[in-house]
């Protein structure tokens, strides 16, 4: 038998209880789920009611529809997060810097989980993000490397919500880079050559297993990149200033 739903609002029920059952696994990522039709039948609804709740969960990213298909789950925690933290970040008139020193706060307590639990892949994805960051030829290319190499950090923890905080974090800084900072290529392999050798540093302390050496280097990083950004206007910087409203749209856009 279907739970017994309120009849004055029985799509918001619908859309709790299959909500619950793609946070608990029992609708797995990529799972087809019933019909419009199968889904007002179960639970005993018109078929509007059925759509009306799917279109709900889409809305959330949980779930999304595929013509001639079906519906299927696509809850992938940032993409469901994201839009939320953005969104309460300009509320807040969270500021650039702020991004910042919650990254960093967050970066050590990564470090210091993922010396007991990286794997080799982990530090060889690190590793690879670093190099990336020196290989870049564009602007572009090289905040991809930064973007892997600070994702590949906060992944090596194990700590699935603090990856996906990170995640939030570390997307919203580079889109703000992208949109507001120059675009000289000169200053940008400038800018982050200058960390080569903390984030080499980074690499080998992992590699090494050893944390006081991790904790060292990683507070490092963060000071030299710290000191170069209070001097930058962008560092005040609102996420709620019309200059980043583009890139706060595409945060809080649902995939």
């Amino acid at each position: 038998m279907p739970p017994a739903l309120n009849r004055a609002r029985p799509a918001e029920q619908i859309v709790e209880n299959l909500r619950d059952q793609i946070a608990r696994g029992q609708l797995a990522r990529g799972s087809r789920l019933p019909s419009e039709r199968e889904i007002a039948e179960h639970f005993e609804v018109s078929p509007p009611t059925a759509r009306e709740a799917l279109r709900a969960l889409a809305s959330m990213g949980l779930v999304e529809s595929r013509h001639g298909s079906g519906t299927y789950v696509t809850a992938r925690p940032a993409d469901v997060v994201t839009p939320s933290l953005a969104t309460a970040a300009q509320l807040q008139d969270t500021t650039v810097g702020e991004i910042i020193e919650l990254l960093a706060v967050l970066n050590l307590r990564a470090a210091e989980l993922a010396v007991v639990n990286a794997t080799d892949s982990d530090i060889e994805r690190l590793a690879t993000g670093r190099d990336s960051i020196l290989d870049g030829e564009s602007r572009e290319e090289i905040l991809t490397g930064v973007e892997a190499f600070l994702r590949a950090l906060a992944d090596a923890a194990h700590q699935p919500l603090l990856s996906v905080i990170s995640d939030f974090l570390i997307r919203v800084l580079v889109a703000v880079e992208l949109e507001v900072f120059p675009e000289s290529v000169r200053l940008w392999r400038e800018w982050t050559g200058s960390l080569a050798d903390v984030r080499a540093e980074i690499v080998d302390a992992l590699h090494a297993r050893d944390g006081a050496r991790l904790q060292s280097a990683v507070r490092a990083y963060h000071a030299s990149a710290a000191d170069r950004l209070d001097h930058a206007p962008e560092h005040g910087m609102k996420l709620s200033d019309q200059r980043l409203a583009r890139v706060m749209a595409r945060l809080t856009a649902r995939p």
